[in-house]
């Protein structure tokens, strides 16, 4: 009776250990290149490829919030995604570049990265990097962190 005992608190124990959650490392969860995505009337965009899609309205209110009518012209946003699974999304006219993760159906924003508070990006792109991702915007390149500017890494 005794040995029985013993057996199913050893069972017990080895199926409780056997339900501990599996984590499968490393993985890399970047995007090989940025996607550029058309802003749909409803605010929605749509990277068929990476088999994403997501509302930026918020967003773009966010961004343009003194500006309705630059709000109103936001046809096009850039995202990619960096080996951690963050999302980096900027734009057109935009002075900052927005940090985000996924969450349950959702995307939360992590950062605000500012770009540059006086001026509008005219052409912002992202190139994924080793540890970082590039952001080019006309003659200057900054290195981005789910952190902020990487330091050293605006030239």
């Amino acid at each position: 009776m005794r040995h029985s005992h013993i057996f199913t608190i050893l069972l017990a124990a080895s199926l409780i250990g056997g339900c501990a959650s599996l984590q499968l490392q490393p993985v890399d969860f970047s995007w090989a290149a940025e996607e550029i995505l058309d802003v749909q009337s409803n605010g929605t965009v749509s990277a068929k490829r990476y088999s994403s899609e997501f509302n930026v309205k918020a967003l773009i209110q966010k961004e343009f919030e003194a500006d309705s009518m630059a709000a109103k012209e936001a046809r096009m946003v850039r995202v990619i995604r960096d080996k951690s699974g963050y999302y980096f999304i900027t734009g057109p006219n935009f002075k900052n570049v927005y940090v985000f993760i996924n969450g349950d159906a959702s995307l939360s924003l992590s950062n605000t990265i500012s770009i540059s508070p006086e001026k509008k990006m005219e052409d912002p792109k992202f190139n994924q990097r080793d540890s970082y991702i590039e952001l080019l915007n006309g003659s200057s390149t900054m290195k981005l962190t789910k952190s902020g500017i990487q330091q050293g890494g605006a030239k």
